[in-house]
Order: structure tokens, then C-alpha cells, then sequence
């Protein structure tokens, strides 16, 4: 039984994985497209509409690469993992069928 479950604990932190990776990638999107909010509303009064500009641009670049870099992992692990439930699946059946001969040997023992 140690298998199954170290099984299912692989097969749902695969998935919490890449439900992370999604959700962080989208709050990353979100956050740049909420840069120029973030830097108007900022208290610095004497920075001039050219260093908030050049602000602005800044932080929505670091917002899109954090988004691209969690986009790029999501879509490395999902194809990565894509074929582990069929291998799970095989090796299943793999020791359903060695428990069922290992029955039959020990009724006939």
C-alpha cells in the first residue's frame, strides 16, 4: 500500500505544481498590465513624467518576464509529466498481475 500512496502523492503535487505555475504566471500578467497604476499612484511627487515613464516601463518588463519564465516551466513540467499517469497506470496493472499469481501459487501451496 506504501506504493499507492506515494503514487497519489506524486500524481497531486505534479498537479498543485502546475496549478501554481498557472496562477502565479496570471497574477505576473496582471501586475503589468497594472504598472502605470502602480507608478501614478506612487508617493514620489518629484519624480518627473519622464523617470515615470521610464519606471513604468521597467516594472511591466519584469512583470512580463516573471510571467514568461513561470509560462516557460509550466510548459517544460506539463510535458515532461504529460505520459507519468500512463506509466503509473502500466505498472499498475503490472502488479495487479503479479499479486494475482502470487494468489494463485499460495492457494495451491
Amino acid at each position: 500500500m506504501r506504493y499507492t500512496e506515494e503514487v497519489e502523492l506524486l500524481l497531486e503535487e505534479m498537479r498543485r505544481v502546475l496549478a501554481f505555475l498557472e496562477w502565479d504566471g496570471n497574477r505576473w500578467r496582471e501586475r503589468a498590465q497594472r504598472s502605470r497604476e502602480r507608478v501614478n499612484g506612487s508617493n514620489h511627487t518629484s519624480t518627473s513624467p519622464e523617470h515615470k515613464g521610464q519606471l513604468e516601463e521597467g516594472l511591466r518588463a519584469y512583470a512580463w518576464r516573471q510571467a514568461s519564465v513561470r509560462q516557460c516551466l509550466f510548459e517544460t513540467f506539463a510535458k515532461q509529466w504529460h505520459d507519468v499517469p500512463a506509466f503509473v497506470a502500466i505498472a499498475d496493472r503490472g502488479l495487479a498481475d503479479e499479486n494475482a499469481e502470487v494468489d494463485v501459487l499460495e492457494s495451491v501451496v
